[in-house]
């Protein structure tokens, strides 16, 4: 059985699992050369040419092309009436109501564990309606940390589900996301923050980053009106509050110490370095946390957030004697092999256990095309 699973959202991807095993997985990025390809329609057609799929399957809508149809009267989405123009009747399998669902088993399926504790740190997550008994009526809400009991072949248990109103609170996440903006950067760019954070130390002028596990509403707002502060046109929905927090205001505008470090001051510094120090912590709690309900010593982590290696570096140090596994494609570009193999196992029951031995994920080309590649560059 060949089963397509993709992402149609930022950091856009395909992958084509066979008979449970991955056949390969790219990133539309890597074809089309565009940085976070949310559009991944040509490795997705380019499957479709080339291989016999049987399903599809997905686990995020995108916010550029949605799911819906073409038009109002369509009841199916885009890439279902892509797929039927190849196979008429190919299957589909929606789990775009399950993001965090597909992060936790593709970070389990890969682990190599006959069952563990999955944790899913996330910016946001699956749109969850929940019925508030106020004036607001209906407001939206957006998973964002979870934390599953996981088991063959394909049990995922909640043990605790983080749901945020994220147009009032700024989770943990996204706590990292908005101090990295606030540093001149973009949300995707929250590895620049953790690699500043190491040059800070603690400042006790800087405002407390959390309550209740969520960001501080005393220091993050949330206001989709507001223009971005450093990148002109960016989709910026989430701020440092400087009217209440003056201490945080930037002297001046970063992306001058981007590139000159005579310029950074160490406000900047201090605000990384309490960023990448106040929500490491935090993350090892949901996990002390969750060992001490169930007595389980191995720990599989997915989602943004773990894209971290200095939280999961402080993780391995703090809990030396759990066993981790931290999914290298913690982004949401996995999403397509998690809903892959999520409805892999749960369609055939397997229980065979394949840990995740390779990075190399790409297409396989003959040794021939290979060397021709080769010899185009060092010709010129």
């Amino acid at each position: 059985m060949n089963i397509l699973g993709f992402n149609p959202s930022h950091h856009g991807s395909v992958c084509l699992l066979k008979d449970g095993e991955i056949e390969y997985f790219i990133q539309e990025e890597r074809s089309t050369r565009k940085k976070y390809d949310a559009h991944p329609f040509h490795s997705f057609i380019n499957a479709f040419q080339n291989h016999k799929i049987d399903i599809i399957t997905w686990a995020t809508p995108s916010v550029y092309y949605p799911l819906d149809g073409f038009s109002p009267e369509d009841s199916l989405p885009y890439w279902v009436k892509i797929a039927q123009t190849f196979r008429p009747k190919i299957k589909i399998k929606d789990f775009s109501e399950n993001h965090h669902l597909c992060h936790v088993a593709h970070s389990f399926y890969n682990s190599g564990f006959k069952e563990c504790i999955g944790i899913v740190i996330d910016g946001m997550g699956s749109t969850k309606s929940e019925e508030i008994v106020n004036k607001k009526g209906d407001i939206r809400y957006r998973e964002t940390e979870s934390i599953y009991y996981c088991s063959y072949p394909s049990n995922f248990k909640f043990l605790y589900k983080g749901i945020t109103n994220v147009q009032e609170r700024v989770n943990l996440s996204r706590v990292y996301e908005t101090v990295t903006m606030h540093l001149g950067w973009n949300r995707d760019e929250a590895g620049k923050t953790m690699g500043l954070a190491p040059y800070g130390k603690y400042n006790s002028n800087l405002p407390s980053f959390f309550t209740d596990k969520a960001g501080n509403p005393n220091t993050f707002i949330c206001n989709n009106l507001k223009p971005a502060q450093w990148i002109k046109d960016y989709p910026q929905e989430t701020f440092m509050d400087e009217e209440k927090n003056p201490q945080l205001k930037l002297s001046k505008n970063p992306k001058k110490w981007h590139h000159d470090k005579s310029e950074i001051t160490d406000l900047e510094k201090d605000i990384a370095w309490k960023v990448q120090n106040d929500t490491q912590q935090l993350v090892g709690d949901y996990i002390e946390k969750s060992i001490k309900e169930t007595g389980l010593k191995q720990v599989c982590c997915a989602g943004g957030y773990f894209l971290n290696c200095v939280t999961n570096y402080y993780l391995l140090k703090r809990f030396p004697d759990i066993e981790f596994y931290f999914e290298p494609i913690s982004n949401d570009s996995g999403i397509a092999i998690g809903a892959a193999k999520l409805l892999w196992y749960a369609l055939k029951e397997d229980t065979t256990i394949r840990p995740f031995k390779s990075l190399y994920l790409g297409s396989k080309y003959p040794k021939e095309e290979l060397l021709k590649g080769i010899k185009k560059y060092v010709d010129n």
